[in-house]
Order: structure tokens, then C-alpha cells, then sequence
């Protein structure tokens, strides 16, 4: 085999990433962070240290597939040094070991898609914007590392690179939440890479000026979600000021104040007001279908084995007082039984609840946000991020009055609930907070 130069120069922020043992390994950044780049040089370097190798390289669609991994794939590995049969989508190289390299370019789109690896045995895999494809798809290629057979486990590697996805997602689960044993991850930010224009990054900062979901995400590489409409915190939240760097931990003999949603979609937050005067969101519980009785059981159980030994707050929506036609009994009457005495907030009213939690974003003290929340808190977080939001009237332009109701607004819910009763709100004409806000003769207010 004739030797192959490639001019590779490592990122700093990936000099890591090159030298971990871990047998899956994730790069999460923003776009043209060097992902793709650092992912093929690293497929690239194992190979050439083994007699035969086999990898898959996945995209979710076969146009993508051509459009961006096997066009990157060969900006670094020249094609000159192998064999390239388009037609099957295979690369096959000579390995200085006397061996071959067989690489395969494959798209999984369909359910059909991810049945095809089920037969392949492989010695790497690389999943490009991995976010794009189901679990199942990581699950069965993990199953397929066996190639060439006999071989010592230390020689299987699997590759994922995406932009950063939001917290409830399969990947942030997988490798931050609770990281499965042998995965490890790496985060970027913006500026990392010295091979763009000096510009790139704060061109796509004034572009996305008016979207601070996006500019977290595909400039600074934070976590989050990506969703349309106007985000109800979007100028108040940032996810790395605001969540914590791993699980928080209760503080003994101060309160677990608890915020309560109702309804078929119950939500319920459990948070404590440290001495120093900050807000900690240490869970979130909640359901997309299910009664108040069941959950509130669910929340008990949690409660005895979460957090024994404290004594709690509970505050919920005003509502919670109705009682139902059937029983005649109101959701905080069936909590009451389980000994959960919930109070009413003093309102329901939107500017308040919000200006509670708003509050709390944009304060600080000695450095440190005035509210903190623990990662597990997935839902919250991504609303935050912009789950919960104001959705646009058509293509006008403008946006609804109030937040919309999706999955993202009961746990929001639930916490204005708790921070309202806990922190109050300047403004104390309820009759006010129930009418709309006329300012006239003022522009740009």
C-alpha cells in the first residue's frame, strides 16, 4: 500500500475525543465545528492499526447520505487510494497491515432501512447528524460489532456527531443524562474551528438575532430544542447559566415547595429557596394521560423515596378548588387524602405567574443564577428553550397573547404556580392582572 499524507491538523477541543478508550464516543457542536472532520480521520487512524476493518457510515436519507458524508468522507480520505464503486456505495482500501478496509455508505430513513444492518457484521460505525435517526438504528449497529470474528472488543468503536438536540432526546439521555458505561461525549462551542473566516460566526449571529433558540443551538452549541413561534423566556433563559452541570441535591431541614398543574395532563415541580437566596428546581414529575388520583400517588411515592424526612409546600392552580359533577370532589380534595394539602395561588393570571419566574432569570448573586435547575428536569428545560412559546398568527409576523398549550406549558405551569406564592409579583390590582395592558401614544415600548 502506498502511503497515504493527509494534512489533519486536530482541534484543540478534540484532542480528547482522538484519545479516549471509550468504545462510543459522541461530538455534539454548532455548525462547522469540525465534527465530520475529526469523525473520518478517527475511522481513518483506527483502520490503518488493524488487519481488516469494516465500517458503516449512516445519514438519515440517501440524498444527505451523498450530499454531505461521502462528500466529507473523501475531502480526507482520497479516493485515489482505494476502490470507489458508486454503484453499491462501497470504498475498499489496501491497510498497511496487509489487510482491507471496507467502508459502506448507507442512508437509514425507513423502518425497512435500519433492518438491513441486522445481517451486517462491522468493526465501526459513524452516524452523521445522529439526532435524525431513531434509537434503534444506534441499538442494532451496537449489536453488529463483531468484525472480524474472534476479535478483542477494544478494536469496535462507534462514532456519532450531531448539533446539539434537546434534552429529552434519546442522545442526551444516552451519553449526559444517565450515560451508558463506555460512551463519552464532547461539546463545542463556537470559534473553535480556525479553518472558517473570522466572520462566519457572528454573521450567523445577526441572523438569527430574532431567534435565540437557534443561535444557542447552532452557534454556541448548546443544548435545546428547535421550535417555531417566539420563545416565552427567550430573552430571560440560558441553558448554561441557568441548568446545572449535573443532578442537584436536596438541603435538609428547608422545604420542598412543590407547584401543581391539574387536569388530564397533570405536572408537578419539586423546588427548594436555598439560604443564599437561590431557587432550585431539584425534579420535575408529570403526564400526558392521567388522572389526578393516580398521580398523585405517583407523586407521594416519589416523594417518600426522593426526598424522606422533609416536609413540603404545595401550591397549585386556583382551578384545582372545582369540584366535579361526578364525585363532587376537586382535584385538591383527593390530594388532601393522600395528605398532601394543597394551596391555591393567589391568581391565574398570565403577567404575574410570568413576571414571578422572569424575575428569578435575570437575577444573580456573588456569580450564580438566582434559579438553577437540575438536567433531569428534561421537559422544563426544553421549555425553556423555547417549547413554550407564542405561537405565530399565520405568517404575519405576530404572535398569540398567550403561551400555547402543548406538552411544554403544564410543568411551566406548575412552576409559575410555586414562584408566584414564593416570590410574589410588584403589581397587586388582580383586577389589573386580568385585563389586557393598553399603553397608547408609546412606540417601541
Amino acid at each position: 500500500m502506498a502511503k497515504i499524507d493527509i494534512p489533519y491538523k486536530c482541534l484543540e477541543s478534540l484532542k480528547e475525543f482522538h484519545e479516549s478508550p471509550a468504545r462510543v464516543r459522541l461530538i455534539v457542536g454548532p455548525f462547522r465545528s469540525g465534527k465530520s472532520a475529526a469523525a473520518v480521520m478517527e475511522l481513518f487512524i483506527q483502520a490503518q492499526m488493524l488487519q481488516n476493518c469494516r465500517t458503516v457510515c449512516i445519514r438519515s436519507s440517501y440524498r444527505e447520505l451523498k450530499d454531505t458524508v461521502i462528500k466529507t468522507f473523501f475531502e480526507w480520505v482520497p479516493k485515489k487510494g482505494g476502490v470507489w464503486r458508486e454503484s453499491d456505495l462501497t470504498f475498499t482500501m489496501k491497510l498497511p497491515l496487509g489487510g482491507t478496509w471496507e467502508v459502506l455508505f448507507r442512508s437509514a430513513e425507513t423502518a425497512e432501512d435500519i433492518e438491513k444492518f441486522r445481517g451486517l457484521e462491522i468493526t465501526q460505525y459513524w452516524m452523521d447528524e445522529a439526532q435524525e435517526m431513531p434509537m434503534d438504528v444506534k441499538l442494532v449497529l451496537d449489536g453488529r460489532l463483531s468484525y472480524p470474528t474472534g476479535s478483542d472488543r477494544s478494536i469496535f468503536m462507534g462514532i456519532l456527531t450531531t448539533n446539539p438536540c434537546d434534552v429529552e432526546h434519546w442522545i442526551y439521555k444516552t451519553f449526559v443524562m444517565n450515560p451508558l458505561p463506555s460512551h463519552a461525549y464532547w461539546r463545542q462551542g463556537a470559534n473553535e474551528n480556525p479553518h472558517l473566516h473570522k466572520e462566519y460566526y457572528q454573521e450567523l449571529e445577526q441572523n438569527y438575532r430574532d431567534r435565540p433558540e437557534m443561535l444557542r443551538r447552532y452557534v454556541h452549541g448548546e443544548w435545546g430544542a428547535i421550535f417555531s413561534g417566539k420563545p416565552v423566556y427567550g430573552n430571560e433563559f440560558n441553558f448554561d447559566f441557568h441548568v446545572a452541570k449535573g443532578p442537584l441535591t436536596p438541603i435538609q431541614g428547608i422545604d420542598i415547595c412543590c407547584g401543581w398543574d391539574f387536569g388530564l395532563t397533570p405536572a408537578c415541580v419539586f423546588t427548594q429557596v436555598h439560604p443564599d437566596g437561590r431557587w432550585v428546581i431539584l425534579r420535575e414529575m408529570w403526564s400526558d394521560d392521567m388522572g389526578i388520583d393516580e398521580f398523585g400517588d405517583a407523586v407521594v411515592d416519589f416523594c417518600n423515596r426522593e426526598f424522606p424526612g422533609y416536609t413540603f409546600r404545595d401550591v397549585g392552580d386556583p382551578s384545582g378548588k372545582a369540584r366535579m359533577a361526578t364525585d363532587e370532589k376537586s382535584c385538591m380534595d383527593i390530594l388532601r387524602t393522600k395528605k398532601r394539602n394543597v394551596r391555591s395561588a393567589s391568581t391565574n393570571a398570565l403577567i404575574p405567574r410570568l413576571e414571578a419566574v422572569k424575575r428569578r432569570l435575570i437575577r444573580s448573586a456573588k456569580g450564580k443564577a438566582l434559579l438553577t435547575i437540575d438536567p433531569r428536569c428534561r421537559r422544563l428545560v426544553d421549555g425553556f428553550s423555547g417549547g413554550y412559546r407564542y405561537v405565530e398568527r399565520g405568517n404575519s409576523g405576530l404572535h398569540s397573547d398567550t403561551p400555547e398549550k402543548n406538552r411544554y406549558s403544564h410543568i411551566h405551569d406548575a412552576l409559575q404556580y410555586i414562584a408566584l406564592d414564593l416570590f410574589g409579583y410588584s403589581e397587586r390590582d388582580v383586577k389589573w392582572w386580568n385585563e389586557p395592558i393598553q399603553q397608547r401614544g408609546i412606540v417601541n415600548a
